[in-house]
Parts: C-alpha cells; sequence; structure tokens
C-alpha cells in the first residue's frame, strides 16, 4: 500500500517554477529521502505533502485520501503527519516530559514517556529544560516527539543539518533505529547524498529546476545513474571524453568499455577514485602508466593523486582511492588498472 501519491506536481513561487511535474511514491512503513542541492525545491515539496502550502497543479494522496488538489486542500492538522523541521522546535519553556507530553493525542499512544525516553537514550533528563541538553539530545527529544503522537507519515527536513559530524553519526544511526521501531511512513529531506543511502529505502534525486531526475532504491542509483547528474551526485569521479569505437572508449586511464548503442558517439565518461586500481612498479610501467603526485592517508582509504598523460601527451589529474596501506612515494610510477564497475559512460 502506498503511504503517499504525488502526481503531477507542479509549483511556483514569484513566477518562477520551483517544482516541476513531480511524481512521487513512498510506500507504508518504508522511509523514502527527497536528495538534492539547494534550491531544488525539496523543503517546498515537503510543506505541500504536509498542508502548509496549497497546490497549484496535481494531486497529493495520504494512505489513498486525496489530501491537496486545485479542488481541495486538508489542513495540516487533519492529515495526521509528524513534522521534524531543521531547528527541531522544542518549546523553550517546557521540560523533556512536557515537551513529549504536548502532542494532543499522546495519552493514547503505544508509547509511555518511560518506554520512549529509554529508546533515545535520555533516562536522566525528563526534568531538564532544553537549553541544559546538547544539540543531538534536542534533536532525539524533538523526534520522540513527533513519534509519540503516532503520525501515518513523518516529515524530516534536513533533521542532522546542524550538528557536527561524529554528531551527526551517532544521532543518524539512532534515528534510523528508533524509525525501524516504530513502522512509520518517513520522507526525509537531505541534501548528504550518504545520509540518503544510510537511512532510506528509495531516494528522489531532484535538480535545480525542480525535477526528480531518477529515483531507486541506494544501490539502484549507486550501480546505475542514468546520467552525470546523478553519477557525481554520490561523490567526486574523473571525468574524461572520447568516442566509441569498436564497443571501447580510450581514455588516459586505459580502454573502458561502452554499451552497444553508443558505438561512435561522443561520449563523456566518468570513473570514480574507488575504481582506479594502482600497482607499485618499477619504471618503465607495462600498460598504462601514472606518475604519483602525492599520497595522503585518509584514515580508511589511502588518497592518490595522479598525473597521467593522454593522447596529445598533455597531462591530466586523476584521483584514486585505495586502502589504507597503500602509501607510494611521491613521483614513484603505478601501473593503473580500470574496475569497470565503478566506470559511467553517457551521451556527451
Amino acid at each position: 500500500m502506498l503511504a503517499v501519491e504525488v502526481k503531477n506536481l507542479t509549483h511556483e513561487i514569484n513566477n518562477k517554477k520551483i517544482l516541476n511535474n513531480i511524481e512521487f511514491n513512498l510506500t507504508k512503513d518504508s522511509i523514502s529521502c527527497i536528495l538534492g542541492p539547494s534550491g531544488s525545491g525539496k523543503t517546498t515539496l515537503l510543506k505541500l505533502i504536509a498542508g502548509l502550502e496549497k497546490v497549484q497543479s496535481g494531486e497529493i494522496l495520504i494512505n489513498g485520501e486525496e489530501v491537496s488538489s486545485t479542488k481541495k486542500h486538508l489542513p495540516t492538522e487533519k492529515r495526521k503527519i509528524g513534522f521534524l523541521f531543521q531547528d527541531y522546535a522544542l518549546f523553550p519553556h517546557l521540560t523533556v516530559k512536557q515537551n513529549l507530553e504536548y502532542p494532543i493525542n499522546y495519552k493514547n499512544s503505544i508509547y509511555r514517556i518511560e518506554d520512549i525516553i529509554d529508546l533515545i537514550k535520555l533516562p536522566n533528563s525528563l526534568n531538564k529544560f532544553p537549553h541544559e541538553l546538547s544539540g543531538g539530545e534536542q534533536q532525539r527529544v524533538a523526534l520522540a516527539r513527533s513519534i509519540i503522537s503516532q503520525p501515518d507519515l513523518l516529515l524530516l527536513d534536513e533533521p542532522f543539518s546542524s550538528l557536527d559530524l561524529n554528531l551527526r553519526e551517532e544521532v543518524r544511526d539512532d534515528t534510523l533505529h528508533l524509525l525501524q521501531k516504530s513502522n512509520i511512513s518517513v520522507i526525509i529531506v537531505t541534501h548528504d547524498p550518504f545520509e540518503a543511502m544510510f537511512i532510506s529505502n528509495q531516494i528522489n534525486i531532484m535538480d535545480t529546476s525542480g525535477y526528480i531526475i531518477q529515483s531507486g532504491s541506494p544501490a539502484e542509483l549507486y550501480k546505475n545513474p542514468k546520467n552525470s547528474y546523478v553519477t557525481e551526485f554520490f561523490g567526486e569521479t574523473n571525468r574524461f571524453h572520447g568516442v566509441v569505437n569498436n564497443s571501447f572508449v580510450n581514455t588516459p586511464v586505459g580502454k573502458i568499455k561502452a554499451p552497444n548503442e553508443l558505438e561512435n558517439t561522443n561520449v563523456e565518461i566518468h570513473v570514480r577514485p574507488q575504481g582506479v586500481k594502482l600497482r607499485q612498479q618499477p619504471t618503465p610501467v607495462n600498460g598504462i602508466k601514472g606518475t604519483v603526485m602525492a599520497s595522503k592517508l585518509m584514515g580508511s582509504f589511502s588518497f592518490v593523486h595522479l598525473s597521467v598523460l593522454d593522447d596529445n601527451n598533455e597531462v591530466i589529474h586523476v584521483h584514486s582511492h585505495m586502502p589504507p596501506e597503500f602509501n607510494p612515494q611521491q613521483s614513484s610510477a603505478v601501473e593503473i588498472e580500470i574496475d569497470q564497475s565503478q566506470a559511467f559512460i553517457f551521451k556527451n
């Protein structure tokens, strides 16, 4: 069953199109992410689903019921939704317990205050005020308050963006466990692709024109991006250009297999750094050669900056991510091999 259906949704603000013909579905009890850069219309889409904005064109259904169209607008308070903003919106004059008791129907909730306070790992904080909590603790209280009212749908707008990196990872992990235990349908807005991959079952990638470019599971989008935009959303790539000839395209890092339908076509090639495999070799090197410009240990991987030569003997810079124990000396020679599963070719 679908928790949310968005059909042909187009929206303008000050005569500028913010959303363009959006088609979006959320399966019940799953987590879907709206992923895109600033200005792509992510928050506007969330506000329309919540009923905080009126639909100009299109239709929105929640649990099969039409809640928004050009002819109908069900008020936010009647949509059985929870909405968690970036700033958490806790009441500063209320204690944690009073904030958790605030939702109108909390007394009918399956959660007791004592249970959910343990679930969010704040057992000794019931009588504290928000200013006495850290940012991560405030976020967990706000999330618990959203869940305790048992909404049919929970909307999260960049809920981790104000947290520092270490705290963000911890709170994100706690949030995922809490959501999974609660069996709530969730839409989360973020600009962080790794956050989207970690927390959601489905990702919908938007661009600054207000279109959903591609939707699918995290694995589908990562392994089968439909264009350069989607490919680069999941991290930097080494980008090359060429012409497909006999099912291959020549690049400065070697030949890469191309789809048959791109034969004799100008193409753009993207190779992720983790797809550039290196072997240290004495000079001269057989096969494709690179010269190490720098090698930096980045914790879980080694970042190797290479220079290679193209067909015109011009220097091209290439990045490789290797295991942390791989740390070649500057100016040393390395042999390059490409992992084809990390290479993507698109019509230019």
